[in-house]
C-alpha cells in the first residue's frame, strides 16, 4: 500500500477526527461575546463563513487554537481532542449578564477530514457547489440520505474538507465513503501527513507558553483591525516591534540507516553547528516517519534568525548529531 503522502496525491482519503473537540456557544451575544477573547474578527461572520483565531491568555500567549463556524443561531468551534476543558471555563468565568450559552457539543456529531487530490470530484454528491467555498467557510450538505455539513480547511498541502454529521448519521456517511471507494486512513497516517504539511497541534507543537505570532499562523488567525480584545495589547506590541524571537517550523530530518526513531526525536535539541559545545537554537515536538524518503518529518521550535527555508540545522539525540532542514 502506498505512503499516505503519496496516496494524497493520487487520490481522495478521509481521517476520523471525532475527538476533536467541539463547542457551540448560542444566545443573541454569542458573536459580540466571542469576539472579545479572540484574536479573529467574530463580529463580521455571517451564516456560512468562519475563520481561524487563538484564544489568548491576558499576556498573548496561545490558550487554545480554534476554528469558528457561523450557522443562523450559534457559533460552532473546532479545536484539538481536550481542550473544551479549559476552553470552557475560561470563557464562562466572563460571562456575567451576556445572553449566551456554552455547551460541550463533541459527542453530539462525528466530525471526519476528507483529503487528497480528487478531493473535489468525490465529494461533488454532497454538494454540488461546495468547490467554490472560501477558507474556513462551510456549506450544507445535500443529499438524500445525509445531513451535516462541509467546511473547507487549510490544514493540509493537499486540498482539505471537514465533514460534520449528527452522530446518528455517523454509519451512514462512513457507508457512502465505502460506496465512493474513500479508504478510511488511520490516526498515525494522519499524524504524517499533519506533521508532512507544517500543521502545528496546540498541546504538542505549541501551548500557553508561546505567544500567538509564535505559531506562525499570523495571517489566518490574528486580526488587527478587530478592536479591543483579552490579550489584545501584547499582540499587537509585538506587531509593532516587527517579530517575536522564535517561530514554529517543520523540518526535514535525515535517517539514512533507519537508525532513530520519531518517537526519539520529540524534546530533542537543535543546534545550528556540529559541536558539543553549540547553543541549542530550537526543539522537535512531533516527528513522522516518512519511509518512502528514509527520513524523518518533524515540526517544533527554532529561534527566528535560523527559520528560513533549507537552512541546515542538527538535531542531537543519544549523543548522535543527525543532519536537519528548515522545509
Amino acid at each position: 500500500m502506498p505512503n499516505i503522502i503519496n496516496q494524497l496525491n493520487q487520490q481522495t482519503v478521509a481521517f476520523d477526527l471525532s475527538d476533536r473537540d467541539e463547542i457551540t456557544l448560542t444566545g443573541r451575544d454569542r458573536a459580540t461575546f466571542l469576539h472579545g477573547f479572540t484574536t479573529n474578527d467574530i463580529k463580521k461572520l455571517q451564516p456560512g463563513m468562519g475563520c481561524e483565531a487563538f484564544v489568548p491568555t491576558i499576556k498573548g500567549k496561545t490558550l487554545g487554537h480554534i476554528f469558528v463556524f457561523a450557522t443562523e443561531d450559534r457559533l460552532l468551534l473546532d479545536t484539538v481532542p481536550g481542550a473544551a476543558k479549559v476552553l470552557l471555563p475560561h470563557l464562562d468565568r466572563y460571562l456575567i449578564t451576556e445572553d449566551v450559552q456554552l455547551k460541550h457539543t463533541t459527542a453530539e456529531r462525528s466530525l471526519f477530514l476528507i483529503a487528497g487530490k480528487t478531493t473535489e470530484k468525490s465529494l461533488i454528491e454532497l454538494c454540488d457547489d461546495f468547490n467554490r467555498l472560501a477558507m474556513n467557510h462551510w456549506k450544507l450538505i445535500e443529499h438524500a440520505e445525509l445531513t451535516g455539513s462541509i467546511r473547507k480547511v487549510n490544514w493540509l498541502n493537499e486540498p482539505a474538507y471537514q465533514i460534520s454529521v449528527p452522530i446518528d448519521n455517523r454509519q451512514k456517511l462512513v457507508s457512502w465513503l465505502e460506496q465512493q471507494q474513500i479508504p478510511m486512513s488511520s490516526p498515525e497516517d494522519y499524524e504524517l501527513i499533519r506533521i508532512a504539511s507544517g500543521f502545528p497541534m496546540f498541546g504538542q507543537d505549541f501551548s500557553e507558553e508561546n505567544l500567538a505570532q509564535e505559531v506562525d499562523r499570523t495571517s489566518q488567525a490574528i486580526s488587527f483591525t478587530k478592536g479591543c480584545y483579552l490579550g489584545q495589547e501584547p499582540i499587537a506590541r509585538i506587531d509593532a516591534l516587527g517579530h517575536v524571537n522564535k517561530l514554529i517550523r517543520a523540518f526535514r530530518c535525515e535517517n539514512a540507516q533507519s537508525s532513530i526513531q520519531p518517537d526519539q526525536l520529540k524534546g530533542a535539541n537543535l543546534i545550528a553547528e556540529e559541536s558539543t559545545e553549540a547553543k541549542v537554537i530550537g526543539g522537535i515536538t512531533s516527528a513522522a516517519h516518512n519511509q518512502d524518503a528514509s527520513e524523518i518529518l518533524a515540526i517544533g521550535w527554532v529561534r527566528r534568525e535560523f527559520s528560513e527555508p533549507k537552512t541546515e540545522l542538527i538535531v542531537i539525540i543519544e549523543g548522535k548529531m543527525i543532519p536537519a532542514q528548515v522545509r
